[in-house]
């Protein structure tokens, strides 16, 4: 966040402090925020779009978002009252009783509100600060028609925020990993297949938990990470830039077991290993119906990719 972004946050936290002698800042902790934001979103509500604004409202202030799963007939001011979540989202009502105890944001987006502890004034100043430079924002522009009016402009999907961030840890294009996702979910982040694979980038659970990998932000990282990997090894192996994402993309599909297969049996047979349309020919021969797929699909990724390259410009 650039400086003259955080000086106004710097400035209430100051004047929170100074205005409360009884509840002294110790340095171990957050007077407001603490590491971790729990957020319940109300099913009425814009779920994917505020999930997404939410996160990236967490990443500004520097803290990871849980969302916390809703039952539609919950009731999420108590657990706001009792500090088991810090923010809920719902549609403002004027009729709308929720008691003592709660406060709500500045009105946004259709009539919805953040609401925080009363007794957390600094949470509702750093939110309604945070939506007045959001309402002025391209990303906000973006991720809502994204959402609400079908694609248009420069995104893609309401998660363009996370593809672009992860996407960038490992010098892939933010376009090409949301073919990926367009192909493994449709954007559909709680997708799962009959094998268990979970979330935006169909992640199978390891060592991390199902609950965990529902999380865009988390499944999109794991997914990102498993690809950074995967291209290391074709990279050691001597593939060219191309040749490395198209080997990274099968095994991503079909497991890195199949391609390592492929790849011993054309040094075998005295065939360059590094050359994807060598492995591609030799995928089905070893593989059979598996390396079938795993061609189809990375032509599948690159054509969705070349799709958002043209309509997608940077």
């Amino acid at each position: 966040m650039k400086l003259k972004r955080i000086l106004p946050y710097i400035i209430l936290a100051a004047a929170a402090l100074m205005l409360t002698p009884s509840a002294p800042y110790r340095e171990t902790e957050d007077p407001e925020i603490g590491k971790v934001l729990r957020c319940a979103i109300y099913p009425e509500c814009h779920y994917t779009l505020n999930r997404a604004l939410l996160q990236k409202f967490a990443d500004d202030i520097s803290v990871d978002a849980r969302i916390v799963p809703v039952d539609k007939n919950g009731n999420y001011l108590d657990s706001l009252r009792e500090g088991s979540v810090d923010l809920v989202v719902l549609k403002y009502n004027d009729s709308l009783e929720w008691g003592g105890g709660v406060m709500a944001s500045r009105l946004f987006m259709d009539s919805t509100a953040w609401l925080a502890r009363s007794d957390k004034p600094y949470n509702m100043q750093t939110v309604n600060l945070w939506i007045n430079d959001l309402e002025g924002s391209s990303y906000y522009d973006r991720t809502r028609k994204a959402l609400m009016r079908g694609m248009g402009g420069q995104s893609i999907s309401p998660y363009d925020y996370l593809i672009k961030k992860n996407a960038a840890r490992i010098g892939w294009d933010w376009k090409l990993v949301s073919a990926i996702i367009a192909c493994e979910s449709n954007f559909h982040e709680w997708a799962q297949s009959s094998a268990g694979a979970t979330g935006l980038m169909q992640v199978k659970p390891g060592e991390y938990s199902a609950d965990t990998l529902w999380d865009p932000a988390v499944n999109i990282a794991v997914g990102t990470f498993k690809l950074y990997n995967y291209q290391r090894t074709y990279i050691e192996l001597g593939a060219d830039s191309l040749d490395c994402i198209k080997m990274t993309l099968a095994a991503y599909n079909g497991g890195q077991g199949r391609l390592k297969q492929c790849i011993e049996y054309a040094e075998q047979n005295d065939i360059d290993p590094t050359k994807w349309d060598n492995i591609a020919t030799i995928l089905p021969q070893v593989t059979f119906h598996a390396g079938e797929q795993m061609v189809k699909y990375v032509d599948k990724v690159l054509a969705k990719y070349g799709e958002y390259q043209i309509l997608y410009n940077d």
